[in-house]
C-alpha cells in the first residue's frame, strides 16, 4: 500500500559517509533516498502523532534514482521524512545544523549528536572495547581533566591507563612520572 514518495529516507550534511549507501538506496527503491545539504531546505513541525516530538519535512533535496542518477528536486508540498541519519559530528559539539534538525524527532534516526561525540572519543571506545568487551586494544595512557562521567571509575583494562588531572597547572611532575 507505499507508493514510491511514501517513504524518505534523509540524509542530512555532508554525503561523503553516506555516498553508497544514497546509491544503493536509489537503486532499490527510486526517489526515496533524498539529502538534504542546506537546513533552508527543511523545517520542523510539531508532530501530529507524538507529542513533544517534531516531523522533519523536507522542501528541497537531492534524491536519488536507479544508475547513480541524481535531481536536485523542489518537493510541493514538502516531504515528510521517515527516517534521518546525517552528518553528525560537524558543526562542533552541537552538531551544526544537522545535529539540530535531528533533534527529537518523530521518526527514527541513525544517531544523533551524543552518540556519535562518544563513538568518536577514542578514550572510550578502547575503554568499552578493552574492559567491557574484553577485547585487545593499543597501549593507552590517557590524562583528563577533573572526572569524566562517561568512564565511570577506573577502567580496569589491559593497556589502558586513566590519570585524571584536577587542575593541569603544577602537575607537570605527575605527567612526567606517568
Amino acid at each position: 500500500g507505499f507508493g514510491p514518495l511514501d517513504v524518505t529516507v534523509c540524509v542530512l550534511g555532508s554525503p561523503a559517509a553516506f555516498l553508497p549507501v544514497l546509491l544503493e538506496g536509489g537503486a532499490r527503491c527510486p526517489g526515496a533516498m533524498v539529502l538534504c545539504l542546506s537546513p533552508s531546505w527543511a523545517s520542523r513541525v510539531p508532530s501530529e502523532t507524538s507529542p513533544g516530538a517534531w516531523s522533519l519535512l523536507l522542501s528541497r533535496g537531492v534524491s536519488f534514482e536507479a544508475g547513480g542518477r541524481s535531481v536536485l528536486e523542489t518537493f510541493t508540498p514538502p516531504r515528510r521524512a521517515n527516517y534521518v541519519t546525517g552528518d553528525f559530528a560537524s558543526g562542533g559539539p552541537e552538531g551544526g545544523w544537522a545535529g539540530e534538525l535531528a533533534r527529537h524527532l518523530d521518526c527514527p534516526t541513525g544517531g544523533s549528536v551524543p552518540l556519535t561525540h562518544r563513538l568518536e572519543d577514542p578514550l572510550v571506545t578502547r575503554w568499552v572495547l578493552a574492559a567491557r568487551a574484553g577485547l585487545p586494544v593499543p597501549p593507552t595512557l590517557a590524562f583528563v581533566l577533573g572526572s569524566r562521567g562517561d568512564v565511570a571509575g577506573e577502567p580496569v583494562s589491559p593497556g589502558v591507563r586513566l590519570v585524571r588531572l584536577e587542575d593541569p597547572q603544577g602537575q607537570e611532575t605527575l605527567v612526567q612520572e606517568e
